[in-house]
C-alpha cells in the first residue's frame, strides 16, 4: 500500500512479535511503517498538524498498550484503524465536547449539492475539513469518511442522533459556501 515504507523489509508478524515483548526496535519499526497511514486518518480528525501529531502518538501508545486484543487471523490494518479513529474520538471528546452538548431533535436536513465536493481535490477539501468546528470536523469525518451511522456516531461521541445528523447537515452547508467562496471557478461552472 502507498502509506508503507520500505515494504520488502517490513516483517509484520515479526514486529508484532517483539512489540508484544517490549522491544523498542519492533515498536520503532512499527512507528514508521504506519505512521503516514495513522497521520492520514488523524488529519481528518484534527484542526491542525499539531493537533494530528498529538492523536497520531496517542493511537500508537494505544495500539501498543492492546496489541494483545489483535486477532491476528484478522488484517491488521483494519485493526489498527480502528485503535486510531477511536483515539482521535477520544482526543475530541477530552477536548471539545465539554460544555458543547446540544439535543436536536429530528435536524432538518438541509439541500446538499451532490457534485459540489468532487470539484476539488482531496488535498484542499481536508484543508476545508480542518477549518470545520470540531463538532462539525469529527461527525462530518466519521460519517463520510469512515463510513459509520448516526446511531454509531451518537453513541461514540455520546450525543444525541439528531445532533449528529444537524452536525454533518451544518458541516456539509459550511463545506458547501466555502468551496463557493473559495473556488469561483466551480460557481461559473454551475451557474
Amino acid at each position: 500500500m502507498f502509506f508503507r515504507k520500505n515494504s520488502k523489509t517490513f516483517n509484520l508478524p515479526e514486529t508484532l512479535d517483539g512489540c508484544r515483548k517490549g522491544k523498542q526496535s519492533a515498536q520503532k519499526k512499527l512507528y514508521e511503517h504506519y505512521y503516514s497511514f495513522a497521520k492520514s486518518i488523524c488529519l481528518r480528525y484534527a484542526a491542525s498538524q499539531q493537533q494530528a501529531e498529538e492523536m497520531v502518538n496517542d493511537g500508537f501508545l494505544k495500539v501498543l498498550e492492546n496489541l494483545a486484543q489483535y486477532d491476528s487471523s484478522r488484517a491488521f490494518e483494519a485493526w489498527f484503524r480502528t485503535v486510531v479513529v477511536r483515539t482521535s474520538i477520544d482526543y475530541y471528546r477530552r477536548h471539545h465536547l465539554k460544555g458543547t452538548r446540544i439535543d436536536l431533535e429530528d435536524a432538518p436536513e438541509l439541500e446538499q449539492e451532490d457534485d459540489l465536493l468532487e470539484t476539488i481535490s482531496a488535498e484542499e477539501i481536508l484543508r476545508l475539513v480542518q477549518q470545520l468546528p470540531p463538532a462539525y470536523r469529527t461527525v462530518f469525518s466519521l460519517f463520510v469518511v469512515d463510513g459509520y451511522n448516526h446511531s454509531e456516531i451518537a453513541e461514540m461521541l455520546q450525543i444525541n442522533e439528531g445532533t449528529s445528523r444537524s452536525n454533518l447537515a451544518k458541516a456539509r452547508a459550511k463545506l458547501q459556501e466555502w468551496v463557493k467562496l473559495y473556488y469561483p471557478e466551480y460557481r461559473k461552472s454551475h451557474v
